[in-house]
């Protein structure tokens, strides 16, 4: 069963980005596992749909939505199969979010069980599953999100904005389900002139960086938010490895045997794949740099 990663935090914190960098970073290096790991990142906010950001080069129907298999009478592995779509250049990484058009009044409301349902669908197709949510706690995604969560990163940015939405939000999370006292806590978009001690005296400290950078800007504005991990500096690449060592903290992997006779969605047998590492620790080596 896939080992599921929940990405939660304010508005304009870099959540999206760090889960495209970490999905390409798990794709990637040897680090959890020998072998090439497939990795599903899943955002179902509807009131920014995902997939034309991700893909704004590459076309998704409609029924390739994520909006299908939450509306849906009963999910299962073979629906949500049907409704990922894997990226050309990255054919280890599938996505499943909202097509382009689409907004919360497009399908009927979201219930919290179909949420669960879709996940414990989703796990036995891959070997990773990265829960991208949305900053809107009473969206049922969220919650559920963390609730499953194996590992639970929040990204906060390091201003009062992020510290003040953390404070409103955290009463939501008292259940002793969400583990609330077990998540990363990360400083996303960090900047020099933030005040970083005294934010994270606040909330009782952060366990990682995520610096603003204006090479990993630009790849989010141009469409090519999984060229930025060419881009992350030590401080990013030391809050990656936090999960990552979080990740081999956790249980066992499933033995791969078990997933025989699942669905899983399929992969290009030829695709144009960017330049890869063979380990993280090379990305500790990379120097700043402009995008060409």
């Amino acid at each position: 069963m896939a080992k599921i990663i929940t990405v939660w935090g304010s508005q304009g914190s870099g959540k999206t980005m760090f889960c495209c960098i970490l999905a390409k970073v798990l794709t990637s290096a040897d680090k959890i596992a020998q072998d090439r790991n497939k990795v599903l990142i899943i955002n179902a906010d509807a009131g920014v749909p995902m997939l034309p950001v991700w893909l704004p080069e590459q076309m998704t129907e409609t029924d390739a939505s994520i909006g299908q298999v939450l509306s849906s009478v009963e999910i299962d592995s073979t629906l949500v199969a049907s409704r990922v779509t894997v990226m050309k250049n990255y054919p280890y990484i599938g996505l499943m979010g909202y097509c382009a058009g689409e907004n919360p009044l497009s399908y009927p409301e979201v219930k919290y069980e179909k949420v669960r349902q879709m996940i414990e669908a989703a796990e036995r197709l891959v070997d990773f599953i990265i829960l991208d949510c949305s900053a809107n706690m009473t969206h049922v995604f969220t919650p559920a999100a963390i609730e499953v969560g194996d590992v639970i990163v929040r990204i906060l940015t390091p201003d009062l904005k992020g510290i003040n939405y953390l404070k409103a939000h955290q009463p939501l999370l008292v259940d002793s389900r969400f583990r609330y006292d077990e998540h990363l806590t990360l400083a996303g978009m960090a900047r020099p002139f933030h005040a970083l001690e005294e934010m994270g005296y606040i909330i009782g400290g952060f366990d990682g960086l995520l610096p603003y950078s204006k090479e990993i800007d630009r790849c989010a504005t141009e469409g090519g938010m999984f060229r930025a991990v060419n881009y992350c500096n030590p401080k990013y690449t030391a809050a990656l490895n936090k999960v990552l060592d979080a990740l081999e903290d956790t249980d066992e992997y499933e033995d791969p045997e078990e997933l025989e006779g699942t669905d899983e969605f399929s992969y290009p047998e030829e695709y144009e794949d960017s330049e890869e590492f063979e380990n993280l620790d090379e990305y500790a080596d990379l120097e700043e740099r402009e995008v060409t």
